[in-house]
């Protein structure tokens, strides 16, 4: 390589790099029923991009304002968690790390595309579950910025079976229709009945669910270690918004009007709070 090039290549590799830094990817990491959808719907009032609107909206069946997810990544996430053969879409099992990560192998090109039509200047995403997956694709994300979302554990739990009990199931089904064909979901629901034969109703035991979050915290506290992150805890951002928000805006340095603000500390509704 000639010296001309040499100095192009690394004028290149220069402005990429300035680039990636000028963005910031937010990743909330949580575990399912632990108030991800409220955290994700205050980052949203303050500015950061988690996704069309109209898709914020969605899964009102299971939290009265909608879920707040990032449509193009909830679903790449359940792709990945169906190749993977997790039971049940990691909701209430511990997915095999080796089959997760060559499933992330399979689907990179998807999720490197999603990553180019997704990034803005202050952008990100919540999922419940990719913790799981994610350390195998972060190499993908423009300067990631994380926060860890915990909540007492119990809480989790019992929150947890009051939506996975069998009468929710034909709404969370039909929701889920959205995201996968009737071959993959009959799959799904045949791996959980053969769980349910061998192993007792696994959405209602109670020290079996714990075990699986007490897991999916593990996870979340050895992934976020050496990484750029804050931790939010929920009962603290409920009783105390302001302080929790004004955390977030110091982690991120960003700078929203008093107006977003107050749109973040009256998204919270002490009504809603389940459990």
């Amino acid at each position: 390589m000639t010296v001309v090039k040499q100095i192009k290549a690394r004028e290149t590799q220069d402005i990429v790099k300035k680039s990636s830094e000028s963005i910031k990817t937010v990743v909330v990491l949580c575990l399912p029923r632990s108030g991800s959808s409220l955290l994700a719907g205050i980052l949203y009032r303050l500015g950061v991009w988690m996704g069309e609107l109209k898709d914020m909206r969605l899964g009102r069946h299971t939290n009265i304002y909608g879920n707040y997810e990032n449509q193009d990544f909830y679903r790449a996430n359940l792709k990945i968690l169906a190749r993977a053969k997790s039971t049940t879409l990691s909701w209430a099992d511990i997915p095999d790390d080796a089959k997760v990560k060559d499933a992330v192998t399979y689907f990179r090109p998807l999720l490197k595309g999603l990553i180019e039509k997704n990034s803005k200047k202050l952008w990100g995403w919540k999922d419940p579950v990719c913790v799981f997956a994610l350390p195998y694709y972060e190499d993908l994300l423009p300067n990631p910025c994380y926060i860890a979302l915990k909540r007492n554990v119990d809480s989790v739990v019992k929150s947890h079976m009051e939506s996975g009990r069998f009468l929710e199931w034909h709404n969370t089904m039909r929701y889920m229709v959205r995201y996968m064909n009737i071959v993959t979901l009959f799959r799904i629901f045949i791996r959980i009945l053969k769980y349910y034969i061998t192993k007792g109703m696994l959405f209602n035991n109670f020290d079996a669910i714990k075990k699986i979050k007490n897991e999916g915290y593990k996870r979340i506290d050895e992934f976020i270690r050496t990484r750029k992150h804050i931790t939010i805890i929920f009962e603290e951002m409920v009783k105390n918004p302001r302080q929790t928000i004004e955390q977030i805006i110091k982690f991120l340095e960003i700078n929203p009007t008093q107006k977003q603000i107050n749109k973040a500390i009256g998204f919270i509704d002490p009504n809603e709070i389940h459990h």
